[in-house]
């Protein structure tokens, strides 16, 4: 029901309902709503805007062991988006969406191996990341290939 109120799917947005609700499934410890709460907190939707509050939900989608959840908290510990920059957690967590499919934390963890952020170069690994997560749809990745393809 949150997601027909965020989206306006048949009746009117009213992005305070979906927040109310999120937060109700979230604590009931639905992973999905954990995401979309940690979103809204994210992108400041309802709520000011606070990283911190959002890994937390993240924290706990990851728990359940959420692909995306675990993608988002890799890229938080790279960037340091609420956490302080730790690329062994980045990595660890980047690694588990990796093992699920997640195309977005294949192109972050060829990334932390391409530039050797918190370890030595290793292009050999990063390419075929950047590969898997291009054919699965993933722009940035795609785009990277391409950067790669001009340097040659």
């Amino acid at each position: 029901m949150a997601n027909v109120y965020r989206l306006g799917m048949g009746v009117p947005k009213d992005m305070k309902k979906a927040f109310e609700l999120y937060q109700v499934a979230a604590e009931l410890g639905n992973a999905d709503a954990q995401i979309d709460l940690g979103d809204m907190y994210y992108y400041g939707e309802e709520a000011p805007q606070s990283y911190e509050k959002a890994n937390y939900w993240y924290e706990k989608a990851a728990k359940n062991s959420n692909a995306k959840a675990q993608m988002y908290l890799g890229y938080a510990y790279l960037n340091g988006k609420g956490v302080a920059v730790d690329y062994d957690k980045a990595k660890n967590f980047l690694e588990l969406a990796v093992k699920q499919g997640e195309p977005s934390a294949m192109y972050h963890l060829g990334m932390i191996y391409f530039d050797g952020k918190g370890m030595a170069v290793n292009r050999s690994k990063a390419i075929p990341l950047f590969q898997k997560s291009c054919y699965k749809g993933d722009s940035n990745a795609c785009s990277k290939l391409k950067e790669i393809d001009m340097e040659k």
